[in-house]
């Protein structure tokens, strides 16, 4: 199992990891993240849940 930031966040036409873990299961999750040192900017963003299982 691993994970990474979900890059179609901002570029809904990049499809990198789904092309590299194509016939993996790939769960999208909005995870809170607060590493942003302005706490107004923290927001969820969108998480790659990427499955061999």
């Amino acid at each position: 199992m691993l994970s990474n930031s979900d890059p179609c966040e901002k570029d809904p036409t990049n499809t990198f990891f789904d092309d590299l873990y194509d016939g993996f299961h790939i769960q999208r999750l909005s995870i809170f993240r607060s590493v942003c040192s302005i706490a107004e900017k923290r927001k969820p963003v969108n998480e790659l849940l990427i499955r061999n299982y």
